[in-house]
């Protein structure tokens, strides 16, 4: 293929089959910083389940509600930092590109959402501006966060957006990718 980008990204890989093009982007982060989310996983878990153990004890009325108002915030962060465990174990980002379908799927363990969208219909390639503020593009850019995405398009005028927490490099490399392989199929 012409003028292909060459992604020395650890975390993209692009396949070519003919004229369709696959895009993989890993989820996955350094394996100092899975292991440090790895041991939050376990400490928050057994935090939440030691509370839950103690709700059935010999307490104050008040100390039970307090612990259960405390619960409800546990399990919200749970599922929250579960899901980033699991995002950064297993999850991808694939785009497929063909010249009548592109298809775009969030996988954690080849399961998850996916969207198919007709190749002409994709418009407006553009870099999705950081977040303003220097905490919120902190936790938008942190490894326990599932987010961040740095390419978006526009699909029958909806934005769509991919590529979590690439570097700006790889972001503008991937779009300008993307851009030129939807272009070639413009009718």
């Amino acid at each position: 293929m012409k003028n292909q980008p060459q992604f020395d990204s650890e975390r993209i890989q692009i396949n070519t089959n003919g004229e369709d093009t696959e895009i993989i982007i890993s989820g996955k982060i350094p394996q100092n910083q899975f292991i440090m989310l790895s041991a939050w996983v376990l400490a928050w878990s057994i935090s939440g389940i030691y509370v839950l153990i103690q709700l059935f004890g010999d307490l104050p009325q008040e100390t039970k509600s307090f612990m259960m108002v405390w619960l409800a915030f546990w399990f919200y962060f749970e599922y929250k930092i579960g899901s980033a465990w699991l995002w950064r174990k297993y999850g991808r980002e694939v785009i497929k590109i063909g010249e009548e379908k592109t298809q775009l799927r969030f996988e954690v363990a080849y399961g998850g959402k996916g969207f198919e969208f007709d190749t002409d219909s994709l418009r407006d390639f553009h870099l999705l501006e950081s977040k303003k503020g220097v905490f919120i593009k902190n936790y938008f850019d942190s490894f326990w966060v599932v987010g961040g995405e740095s390419v978006g398009f526009y699909v029958s005028g909806k934005l769509k957006m991919l590529g979590r927490q690439l570097s700006e490099k790889d972001a503008e490399k991937l779009m300008k990718f993307i851009q030129a392989k939807v272009k070639r199929f413009g009718k």
